[in-house]
């Protein structure tokens, strides 16, 4: 790929903790945004690439499609990528990938996230995340592994709890100049370590906020980035590696992933030595921690010396040799986790382009790296971007730039603008494969089981079928394990796995378990008991206790808990065994369901369709640049991307002179039962006007109708959904 790609333009929203827009609507904001800051149209980009976290988070199933319109991709290469928080540095590597290749000349990049409509809380959604036999069970959320991991880097590389607060009052500090800023605080050291303790060591100040967001950049080749008057800002280099899921068979002390990728970035960018040939850094910083933890994997020194050194000497802020998160970063700007990154991206442009206004590091920069991560301790992207030395712009909108500027509009609750609740049901039977079932098997007989990769000489717990590291070669060596082992790291838990607090007084503490006699990476996760929660500590000896055998069902909570083993004894032998026969019937045996919910807001344009149709009435949106009239009413032009005002640009749509476009007889409900009686669903169009309007027809004994029926809207009692929206015959 010899092609050089540069970043023209940046669009952004507010970061808001619950945004009125909905996705499509906070996507587009940030594309129109992008586009008048580039000087160009949407007719002048080439493709679209959208990243998106979780669709757990929004309860939107296929978001990437759901989002199209307002992502600026109708009708023109299109692609969704997702690997959780490391999705905002991806989506401009995918960019790039397009642009670079020759395919494409121009490439939209936009990451949007709407983290609000989960309840009860956003973090529940990431218990969906974990092995949903092994660990679901114990309901652990990422706060907990992140505490975990947070407990880890403190003991290994030597830092406190005072320390990783001056790092979050450092970072929310750099935030106070940021334009879209969803918590931008002066704070001390000493108000995050007196915040709310959450799990320990992780206290509420330690941790970005939860977000909603969207951010947009533009890509084009060199030919159209040297034609411009703007100093081009390129792109030298990228980098992404995945570990596997396998969380507990890792040293989460340091990310080698985040290494890796940055390894590869560097080599494509020709950086020999980080410390010396980057200029500042955007690690990716959901948690404090995190900022030093993928630092120390950008710098490449796993001993974690250089961070220190640089950390203690007070360079790591704006006026230091190595700016940190000048942005203001996750913990001050605010997290909406696939946009984060790219707004980290967005920080790299105006720096090295002098269009970051107050937050403007005061020297020559030449290259900058940003840097996010995702999943389950194991996704690590990197982009290396450079300006070439080009003169810093003097004139810009974004170095005048104030939050009122900015597109979005945040709210207090979902209570205060239309919405609509949905609790869907969804209910798994997962199958557990030969691997799991012999673990699982092992558990119910008061044994844990592991599976020798011979290829490796590991001992892989819970047993596996394959080696992940060795060419998914076939394991077939199982066995009985000891029940013993010593703690790697733990955390004190004061909240659920939704973030709600547990019972006053009472804790629930995880730890990560090396068992005994086998590789010391090869850890489990699970609770400790019969414990002083402030006698636990790291190397600590702890032995399983387990249910009686009578209340065993085959699953992880067999075993209660770990305990200290003390001077007990424990049995070190390691007996193979017979894997499980089992047929596919017997394996399908977990079944659980997830236990999310959620409450949308309607959006903008939602609002006045609602609003609207509660008092019988339709009105369309006019787009003047097509000059049409749209239904359902629209805050942006789909075609043209450009920004709607559903009150301003109303029209009124006469709600009797509606005709039927199609129509569907529904017998099932949405969980597949019958219907007491069948559900006539219609698409109903209006004259004159783009666009329809589904909704169910009301039908009275002998009455019939077909294609072209005229009907009328039937003014709801109340507006609670699109159930509501209930059309009848007109009279003949």
């Amino acid at each position: 790929m010899s092609n050089r790609v540069a970043v023209i333009g940046v669009g952004m929203t507010k970061f808001m903790r619950r945004a009125q827009e909905a996705p499509g609507e906070l996507a587009a904001q940030a594309v129109r945004m992008a586009l008048e800051d580039a000087g160009l149209d949407i007719e002048d980009i080439d493709a679209v690439t959208l990243g998106t976290a979780p669709d757990a988070f929004d309860g939107v199933h296929m978001k990437g499609e759901h989002l199209i319109a307002g992502a600026g991709g109708s009708n023109k290469p299109y692609m969704r990528h997702f690997i959780g928080g490391a999705t905002g540095v991806m989506s401009p590597i995918h960019g790039w990938m397009h642009v670079a290749s020759g395919k494409y000349n121009s490439c939209m990049v936009v990451a949007e996230e709407k983290m609000s409509p989960c309840t009860p809380h956003p973090a529940g959604a990431f218990i969906t995340i974990f092995d949903r036999v092994t660990e679901q069970p114990l309901e652990l959320t990422l706060i907990h592994i992140f505490a975990l991991e947070m407990a880890r880097f403190m003991h290994v590389y030597g830092y406190s709890e005072r320390d990783l607060a001056e790092v979050s009052a450092m970072i929310k500090r750099n935030a106070l100049h940021h334009p879209a800023s969803q918590v931008a605080v002066d704070l001390s050291a000493d108000d995050v370590l007196n915040s709310p303790l959450l799990s320990w060591p992780v206290k509420r100040l330690d941790i970005s906020p939860t977000s909603d967001a969207a951010v947009a950049i533009i890509l084009v080749n060199e030919r159209i980035a040297r034609t411009l008057k703007k100093a081009p800002v390129f792109i030298d280099g990228v980098g992404f590696r995945l570990e596997t899921a396998y969380w507990c068979t890792r040293d989460l002390c340091y990310p080698d992933y985040v290494a890796m990728a940055a390894k590869d970035a560097y080599k494509m960018a020709g950086i020999v030595d980080p410390a010396k040939d980057i200029d500042f850094f955007e690690p990716y910083d959901p948690f404090d921690y995190k900022a030093l933890h993928h630092l120390n994997a950008l710098l490449l020194d796993k001993t974690g010396r250089t961070v220190r050194n640089l950390f203690e000497s007070g360079n790591l802020g704006c006026e230091g040799s190595h700016p940190m998160c000048p942005s203001g970063g996750a913990l001050g700007v605010g997290n909406p986790i696939a946009a984060t990154g790219l707004m980290k991206i967005a920080e790299l442009y105006f720096q090295l382009s002098g269009q970051a206004g107050k937050r403007q590091i005061k020297r020559a920069l030449r290259r900058g790296v940003a840097q996010a991560w995702g999943d389950l301790m194991q996704a690590g992207t990197v982009v290396v971007m450079g300006a070439e030395g080009a003169s810093p712009v003097n004139s810009s909108r974004w170095n005048a730039m104030k939050r009122e500027d900015l597109p979005g509009t945040p709210i207090k609750s979902v209570d205060d603008v239309p919405n609509i609740s949905d609790a869907p049901d969804l209910r798994y039977a997962w199958d557990n494969g030969f691997a799991i079932s012999t673990y699982l098997d092992g558990l119910k007989k008061g044994k844990i089981r592991g599976s020798l990769d011979t290829h490796t000489n590991r001992m892989m717990v819970p047993a596996r079928p394959f080696s992940e590291i060795a060419d998914l070669a076939p394991v077939t060596n199982y066995y009985n394990l000891p029940d013993s082992g010593v703690v790697k790291t733990f955390t004190i838990s004061h909240v659920n796995w939704d973030s709600s607090p547990l019972p006053d007084g009472e804790v629930n503490i995880f730890a990560v378990i090396a068992l005994d006699g086998i590789n010391e990476d090869m850890g489990l996760v699970h609770k400790l008991g019969e414990v002083d929660p402030k006698d636990v500590k790291i190397g600590m000896s702890v032995k399983a206790v387990w249910k009686p055998e009578s209340k065993r069902t085959g699953g992880i909570l067999d075993i209660k808990y770990f305990a200290p083993l003390g001077r007990k004894k424990t049995n070190l032998e390691m007996t193979q065994i017979k894997p499980v026969e089992v047929d596919v019937l017997a394996m399908a045996q977990k079944r659980g369901k997830i236990p999310l919910s959620y409450r949308y807001t309607a959006g903008v344009a939602g609002a006045k369709f609602y609003s609207d149709l509660v008092k019988g009435k339709i009105n369309g949106t006019y787009a003047a640049e097509r000059d049409e009239v749209i239904i359902p009413p629209a805050m942006f032009d789909e075609e043209s991307l450009l920004i709607l005002d559903p009150e301003k640009d109303a029209r009124a749509i006469n709600p009797g002179s509606g005709f039927i476009r199609s129509f569907t007889v529904v017998y099932e409900g949405r969980l597949g039962h019958l219907l007491d009686k069948e559900k006539v669903v219609v698409q109903v169009e209006f004259p004159g006007v783009t666009g329809s309007i589904f909704g169910v027809l009301e039908l009275k004994d002998g009455e019939s109708f077909d294609e072209g029926s005229p009907v009328m809207l039937v003014k709801p009692k109340k507006v609670n959904g699109p159930d509501m929206v209930t059309f009848k015959l007109s009279p003949s």
